[in-house]
């Protein structure tokens, strides 16, 4: 053991000018020998108080029994012979006033159970055999960090309903989460606190466990079994506010000490607690020296800070407040000591890993100081908020929410980010994890199934509240514990199957957790599909060859053969479906998992993907190229787009969404090379008009595709699939449509491909404009003019909303005699035209006629399906027939 530091001038003084970082070995009590004499020093920081005297088992709870020396720089001291490991004991302070009052050591490494408040002598030693993790401990920026939060009071008990044991803890719980994948564990509760529905977040030990699951000892061991079975232990540590219990530190000299004296800037509202003084040397090394006891003593990994933005902010949850002396709302001096707190706990235990539960924009958490805070991980609450909201939204809404999980990506490089799905998320009728999700039971689950693969495949460290890895239905309760019986049910079953796979996935993938905090980490593939809910990403490790493709699904439809864009050609395999039957889906299979050759998203080749409702897959290829094939992004983007420009066909395509009238054209680029397939191209560099693959041959269908475009068809019904571009109909000298020199084959003809009536009606008036004008000496392809095309036009009556036919086009044969000249007929107005007209069929006056607007341009021939019926409701009169 450590023996005390004397309390001479020196070290009082490193104390008030705050250079001492362990004051424990200071004040507090310490059994030691002096002249001989075996005993019990006590000491303790009361600089208000007019008598101070320590009182206990030794003495029968005597104040004038040993009344303490008044020593420099505020602080009382004492030595009890006879006093020993094990005893109770509590400092009886006199203030300014006249009160008198028993406090419990703040420097205490042991106390009563609850409610009992009397601190303990304690001073045995351990034995540790974790050195081989200690020396290799590290914050873990590339490494995988899962993070199981756990309140160790609930988490389990005892048949009799008291509290675990640390010991048994250890087994229990290191076994779990050995079982479980877990890389971390946070607890919460740990130290010392009166009141347990506080969760052990109005702290009165700061340098001790709480007795209600054992000694020191008995946590020293929970944390040397954790670690001989590779887990890192985090504690929730709170330096931000304390309670206002009268045996702790509240007005412990019978006036403000720890605290703020002004209620304006020394009391919390929402909590009902005080603020610590971090204007106060005392108080700041009091606060340090607590971070470090637990990182050298305990041998804890990590601090998670609670409630830095309360720290950091003067006028947080207040609307009385004192600004700082330059008149803002930021404490000053909780920034100092919180820059003053990390690099001192970073020097002296180095390794650890510093959390801050931040929820604010206040730039830097994660900055080094003195330029940031020096925290190494803060808290993605703007991630947590944003993604539950979408998740909670109706699937129906959701397209109107899209961006809300994308978001993250604008500034995710900014920290380093833990996502945490805490306690927090589970109290307060916020519901269990499972419960928010909209719908049934299935679908909640689904729907949860996706949330956790979208958290372990996003950048960031991963943080998930005990009880949500199985799915709890129930909000955590911390006077219970955890419902069990739950997981061993089907339904919760695939969910901590779900959990235990993706921390499985995690650790062994170096692209899910090397590259968090890097632009190149993740890749967005299809990040704007907002009518589908369909979102898809790669997250690579810009160190090798690594990279894997996460596609989600988030609505309740089914997608068949829904095509993602990918960078490199060949095989790929399926790594996780979050509908699997072991997860608790249905098992939906994939189909052919060959990258085609068609460029889609950008990307040079695609995949055809059975998406089922509400889920996520998670693919990688068969084989990766190598990492020299990498190089030169940026270079051999541009050299692909610029060959796309050269060798861009005339042609262009159609596609169809199945089930809707919506078309576009898309020019077709050339394919690349496999090296160019590979890389990822960045978005400025991409070509964003992705190549469309026709239908398959033999069974004539097209395939999905994934942008719906509003088409101008849309309101007559009319419906578009994928053909191939065909030649147009060529007007012969006779004045008949022919065939061009491309004649569709018997399986054509028999698709009866549905034509665009627009198209049609046009070919049909110039057609017979062109036989009109074949008896004359013009040519054949000039438009006729002057009055011979200004034939009077009958008005036509409202036309039918009816879906309107193709019109049936006769085609002559080669050498027949020239159509007999057909009666002129005004060019049916379109629905949206007679629609619009107010006047009524009958009353309408003839139209004025008006000249042809046909292009001077002869047309290619094609041969369209014959139909016999006329459009209903028009005047299509004596169309060209064959003699």
């Amino acid at each position: 053991m450590t023996p005390p530091l004397p309390l001479d001038h020196e070290h009082l003084q490193k104390l008030a000018t705050a250079d001492l970082v362990r004051p424990d070995h200071l004040l507090g009590a310490h059994p030691t020998t002096e002249n001989g004499v075996e005993g019990v020093r006590f000491a303790v920081w009361a600089p208000n108080a007019t008598h101070v005297s320590v009182v206990g088992d030794f003495n029968d709870w005597n104040g004038f029994a040993h009344a303490m020396n008044r020593l420099d720089f505020g602080c009382w001291g004492v030595f009890v012979p006879a006093a020993h490991h094990g005893q109770r004991y509590k400092f009886r302070i006199t203030g300014q006033h006249g009160q008198t009052q028993d406090k419990m050591d703040p420097y205490g490494t042991f106390f009563e159970t609850r409610p009992a408040t009397g601190s303990i002598v304690w001073n045995q030693p351990y034995e540790w055999s974790d050195g081989e993790w200690m020396q290799g401990r590290s914050a873990g920026f590339d490494q995988p960090v899962s993070i199981y939060e756990c309140h160790a009071p609930s988490w389990g008990k005892r048949d009799d309903g008291w509290f675990l044991n640390y010991r048994d803890l250890a087994h229990r719980l290191g076994d779990y989460l050995e079982y479980m994948g877990y890389t971390h564990v946070e607890l919460l509760g740990v130290m010392e606190h009166p009141f347990d529905g506080s969760w052990g977040y109005q702290v009165t030990g700061y340098y001790a466990p709480t007795s209600r699951m054992g000694n020191p000892e008995d946590f020293k061991y929970l944390v040397d079994h954790l670690h001989r079975k590779g887990i890192g232990v985090i504690l929730d540590w709170v330096p931000g506010h304390f309670p206002t219990d009268p045996a702790g530190l509240a007005t412990f000299d019978g006036g403000p000490l720890f605290e703020y004296a002004d209620p304006r800037k020394g009391f919390h509202q929402d909590w009902n607690t005080l603020i610590f003084d971090y204007g106060r040397n005392e108080v700041v090394m009091f606060l340090i020296g607590s971070a470090v006891k637990w990182l050298q003593d305990f041998h804890v990994d990590g601090l998670r800070v609670d409630a830095v933005a309360s720290m950091l902010y003067l006028d947080f949850s207040r609307t009385e407040w004192i600004p700082n002396i330059h008149g803002g709302r930021e404490n000053l001096e909780a920034i100092a000591f919180l820059k003053r707190l990390n690099e001192v706990t970073h020097h002296m235990a180095p390794g650890v890993m510093m959390i801050a539960e931040e929820s604010t924009s206040f730039a830097g958490v994660t900055t080094p100081a003195p330029f940031g805070l020096g925290f190494d991980y803060k808290w993605a609450m703007g991630w947590m908020n944003d993604n539950l909201g979408y998740f909670k939204e109706d699937p129906l809404w959701r397209a109107h929410h899209h961006h809300a999980l994308t978001f993250f990506n604008v500034y995710r490089t900014s920290e380093n980010y833990v996502l945490a799905i805490s306690h927090d998320e589970v109290v307060h009728l916020k519901k269990s994890m499972v419960m928010k999700m909209p719908g049934e039971w299935y679908a909640q689950r689904a729907q949860y199934r996706a949330f956790l693969a979208m958290m372990w495949t996003t950048p960031g460290k991963k943080l998930l509240f005990m009880g949500q890895e199985f799915g709890q239905s129930t909000e955590w309760n911390h006077d219970t514990g955890l419902p069990w019986y739950m997981a061993d049910q089907p339904d919760h079953r695939g969910i901590m199957n779900l959990v235990r796979r993706l921390n499985e996935l995690y650790v062994a993938r170096p692209d899910w957790h090397v590259a968090d905090t890097r632009e190149e980490g993740m890749l967005w593939i299809s990040a704007d599909d907002a009518e589908h809910s369909v979102y898809a990403y790669l997250r690579r490790d810009p160190n090798s060859n690594a990279w894997s493709l996460t596609v989600a699904n988030l609505t309740p439809v089914y997608r068949d053969l829904y095509p993602i864009g990918v960078p490199q050609a060949g095989d790929y395999r399926l790594l996780l479906s979050t509908d699997d039957g072991e997860f608790g889906g249905f098992g939906t299979q994939q189909p052919d998992l060959t990258a085609k050759e068609v460029g889609w998203n950008g990307q040079t080749y695609h995949l055809r993907l059975n998406l089922p409702p509400n889920s996520v897959l998670v693919l990688e290829p068969v084989s990766f190229l190598s990492p020299d094939e990498l190089v030169g992004i940026a270079d051999i983007a541009e050299a692909s787009e610029a060959q796309s420009e050269a060798d861009l066909p005339s042609q262009s395509a159609e596609r169809e969404w199945v089930g809707g009238a919506a078309t576009e054209t898309q020019a077709q680029p050339t394919h690349t090379d496999d090296v160019e397939a590979r890389l990822i191209q960045p978005e400025e560099a991409r070509d964003l008009t992705p190549e469309l693959e026709l239908a398959d041959e033999e069974t004539g269908s097209g395939w999905t595709g994934m942008d719906q475009v509003s088409a101008p068809e849309a309101d007559v019904g009319v419906e578009l699939v994928d053909t191939p571009q065909a030649p147009t109909p060529e007007l012969s000298a006779e004045g008949r449509l022919s065939s061009g020199p491309a004649v569709a084959d018997a399986s054509t003809e028999e698709q009866s491909i549905p034509v665009e009536l627009e198209s049609i009606r046009t070919l049909t008036a110039r057609a017979s404009r062109q036989a009109t004008e074949s008896d004359e000496a013009e040519p054949a392809h000039t438009t006729p003019t002057g009055a011979e095309s200004e034939v009077p036009k009958a008005a036509k009556p409202r036309a039918s909303r009816a879906k309107k036919p193709k019109v049936e086009i006769a085609v002559g044969a080669e050498g027949d005699e020239p159509a007999p000249k057909p009666k002129r007929t005004r060019k049916p107005k379109t629905v949206a035209e007679v629609r619009a007209d107010p006047t009524p069929a009958e009353t309408k006056p003839a139209s004025k006629p008006r000249k042809s607007r046909a292009k001077k341009t002869a047309v290619e021939s094609v041969e369209t399906p014959l139909q016999d019926n006329p459009v209903q409701g028009m005047d299509v009169q004596d169309t060209p027939t064959e003699e």
